[in-house]
């Protein structure tokens, strides 16, 4: 078992992949390499497709999550979502575990990049939190939540996926940490608090809220944030970003998703 982009593959998927690619590159009667340079803009366009192909065996295993949940999850569909055969799909997946997978690091475009954005992005600390507690408290949209719930579920059951999924937890408590260390650093921070402590205890409580307010819109994501910070905090976050007032929250879902 190897790691390709944060996602295990086995032995035998690795050895499909190859095995695809070899055929590709039969079928496309293209003429012998006649340099290095030939040769690589080959591969790479070979590699480019065999992305594309997987990034929409993945995006279609999402979707019928989504609508299906996992009890709904066969091949069948998800090839006629993708628009590929049965067989393309086992060059890629051995099976529907390793699908799930996938679709750990797909997610991460809705919740670990858009954290880590922010927190490692432009902007003194305290305007990134204020920055974090505003988007924390934008409802998610229900295919996404549906989606996180199937995932947890199952990782239940899978301990391969159970393992994937609190790795994903652990970096996502990390981002939170990352910033409180910057709010420390920046004399933000109320004397002797421990940063990993808080860090894991904001990272929970928000992503707890995004699935309670998914339940019942009345809870107010935002108010219950900004209280829980305030003991910790030398100034408390307001809801203003650098002196401007705040932007029109815009749907986690809705955000350009970029590759992990």
């Amino acid at each position: 078992m190897v790691i390709v982009g944060g996602v295990p593959r086995s032995g035998r998927t690795q050895s499909l992949e190859r095995d695809a690619l070899h055929t590709v590159a039969k079928s496309s009667g293209a003429a012998p390499q006649t340099s290095s340079e030939e040769g690589l803009a080959r591969v790479s366009r070979l590699d480019s497709r065999t992305k594309d192909t997987r990034q929409r065996i993945v995006v279609a295993v999402w979707d019928v999550l989504a609508d299906n949940g996992y009890a709904g999850l066969t091949v069948r569909l998800v090839g006629q979502k993708a628009g590929v055969s049965h067989a393309m799909i086992h060059y890629y997946f051995s099976n529907k575990e390793e699908l799930l997978v996938a679709v750990v690091e797909y997610a991460r475009g809705y919740w670990i990049h858009p954290l880590e954005d922010r927190v490692f992005g432009p902007g003194s600390p305290s305007e990134k939190l204020e920055n974090i507690v505003v988007w924390m408290a934008e409802p998610a949209t229900r295919d996404v939540m549906r989606v996180h719930r199937q995932l947890l579920t199952q990782s239940e059951w899978n301990e391969e996926l159970r393992t994937v999924m609190a790795a994903e937890y652990s970096r996502w408590r990390g981002g939170f940490v990352d910033l409180f260390r910057q709010l420390a650093e920046a004399d933000l921070l109320a004397p002797e608090t421990d940063i990993e402590l808080l860090g894991s205890a904001f990272s929970t409580l928000s992503d707890s809220l995004v699935s309670k307010r998914a339940l019942d819109p009345k809870v107010d994501s935002d108010a219950i944030m900004r209280e829980a910070l305030r003991p910790f905090l030398r100034i408390p976050v307001e809801p203003t970003i650098g002196g401007a007032p705040r932007a029109t929250p815009v749907g986690r879902a809705s955000r350009k998703k970029r590759e992990s």
